[in-house]
């Protein structure tokens, strides 16, 4: 049992330490995992795991884990109803593709409670569908500022700043509206 401990994933560990039934504090995940593997595994390895499996737009598992803030950090747990499902089902439902992917559908089909946790439109579409939409909803509702007649640099010190000041105030109100992000340099020199 422990030499095959060892092939497991780091999100595989997870689902082990969170099958537990436990509200769990991340600390506590990783002094697991590293039981169940055998040897130390750090917490910075574990954070970035087990925020993308909690999160349900890119794990079918996300539905199922709870996320709540405490006064010394975030308590995970896995929901009830998941823990009638066989650990290979629990990986496999973090599994995007292959032959070992458990989907939504058939978690639900085996446990029909877990519904409760998934939404009508989550049952209908894929994860992949999802994020790409959720994605493109965010772009579509930003507001497009009309940009106006742009200024152009005429010759002479006046058209110059005049250009600069313009471009600048256009790149401060995109700014402000959360629509661009900008890297600026600017070098001052006085002459006096």
């Amino acid at each position: 049992m422990e030499r095959e401990n060892k092939k497991k994933t780091s999100s595989e560990l997870i689902v082990d330490a969170l099958r537990t039934g436990k509200e769990l504090k991340l600390s506590e995940i990783t002094e697991l995992m590293s039981q169940y593997a055998g040897k130390p595994i750090r917490i910075q390895n574990v954070s970035s795991t087990i925020a993308k499996l909690s999160d349900s737009t890119k794990t079918e598992l996300g539905h199922f884990i709870s996320r709540q803030k405490s006064k010394r950090g975030y308590l995970y747990k896995l929901a009830d109803e998941a823990l009638e499902l066989t650990p290979e089902e629990t990986y496999g439902l973090v599994r995007k593709v292959g032959r070992n992917r458990f989907t939504l559908k058939e978690a639900i089909e085996r446990v029909p409670s877990l519904k409760k946790y998934v939404s009508e439109y989550d049952l209908k579409t894929a994860p992949e569908t999802r994020l790409r939409k959720k994605k493109r909803d965010t772009v579509s509702t930003r507001e497009k500022k009309p940009s106006g007649p742009e200024a152009t640099p005429s010759s002479g010190q006046d058209g110059a700043e005049a250009f600069v000041g313009s471009q600048l105030a256009n790149a401060l109100e995109q700014l402000k509206d959360a629509t661009v992000n900008v890297n600026l340099n600017v070098t001052i020199r006085l002459i006096g």
